[in-house]
């Protein structure tokens, strides 16, 4: 089979599109026929070697790439809870689907409905879960509260706004002005321009911070949070790191500070079940950038690393075509 692989880390000369073994589903996995396949920012930074927990993605080769969405054309041993046929997709942390097939632990997929594309599908997961687990999990957004989202028309802002809108939140987002309009069109009820305004130096009372770039410390978004609000980054840094255990501590002592959050997405089939019902009432769509076929992932890497993307980069697989 053909998969996007790497024999060390390195620049886009490392990329590789070769021919792999087939593999085997362990026991507890499944064999997926991959669909499609979504770019997120963590696929270059494994691929250069700056990820923070490199023993847990398994020898070289390594085939990039987290999100996925299939069919199941085989169970391993102890397998049970979806049968050959069955549409599905997923979040495997380790890797593995930039590939035309991957071996992925069961209790890691969701059903992908006949109503929902592989493409929208596969864009969903690493982008939406963060989106969730971050508004919904950490930050307990309610219906009339206030959510800033800094890097609104990126996956996970994109996703962030429109689930923030959903829960009956006030929703502003943060993006280049070419983007503003993509922004309201999500559920943004106002759009700043960052290059134009620095909005921690104007926003407050915001319940929710949500910084899905990176580029605005805790320290800087204080003062935009009401009191016990919460400033979520999807970059880890040392910084953020030890916000986020002084913050839980002073939590912990009865006191309601602003806290600080360093997200890190998990796999939840809860959670992605609870995005596709989103999806299925018209509350959530993934906003598609662009495609590419599997053998051109170097050129959809390319464009991710630039951060001038709006929505999700997606790896349309051959057999795909053929499937439909």
């Amino acid at each position: 089979m053909k998969a996007m692989t790497i024999a060390r880390f390195g620049g886009p000369e490392v990329l590789a599109y070769r021919n792999v073994e087939l593999p085997k589903p362990g026991r507890g996995e499944v064999l997926v026929r991959v669909m499609a396949a979504s770019v997120n920012p963590r696929d270059w930074v494994v691929q250069e070697g700056r990820y923070r927990f490199k023993a847990f993605l398994g020898p070289f080769p390594l085939t990039l790439g987290s999100d996925f969405s299939g069919v199941v054309e085989a169970t391993g041993p102890g397998a049970s809870r979806f049968g050959p046929g069955t549409q599905v997709f997923g979040l495997q942390s380790k890797m593995g689907a930039f590939a035309e097939w991957m071996a992925v632990p069961e209790t890691l997929l969701a059903i992908k409905p006949d109503a929902i594309s592989h493409t929208d599908a596969a864009a969903l997961p690493c982008a939406g879960l963060t989106a969730y687990q971050s508004l919904v999990t950490l930050g307990k957004l309610e219906s009339g509260q206030s959510v800033l989202i800094n890097g609104g028309a990126g996956g996970v802002g994109s996703y962030a706004i429109q689930i923030a809108r959903a829960l009956g939140a006030k929703v502003t987002a943060v993006a280049s002005a070419r983007n503003a309009e993509l922004c309201r069109q999500l559920g943004a009820d106002n759009v700043i321009g960052y290059a134009a305004t620095d909005f921690t130096q104007h926003v407050r009372g915001q319940h929710i911070v949500l910084d899905a770039v990176g580029r605005s410390s805790f320290a800087r978004c204080r003062a935009a949070l009401a009191p016990g609000g919460h400033y979520l980054t999807t970059v880890l840094t040392g910084q953020a790191a030890l916000a986020a255990l002084k913050t839980a501590t002073l939590s912990l002592a009865g006191l309601r500070p602003r806290r600080c959050h360093a997200v890190l997405v998990r796999s939840r089939p809860a959670d992605l079940d609870a995005l596709m019902a989103l999806m299925l009432s018209g509350k959530l769509r993934s906003v598609i950038a662009d495609t590419f076929p599997l053998a051109q992932a170097p050129g959809a890497l390319a464009r991710s690393r630039s951060w001038r993307t709006a929505g999700k980069l997606v790896l349309q697989m051959e057999q795909a075509a053929q499937h439909t």
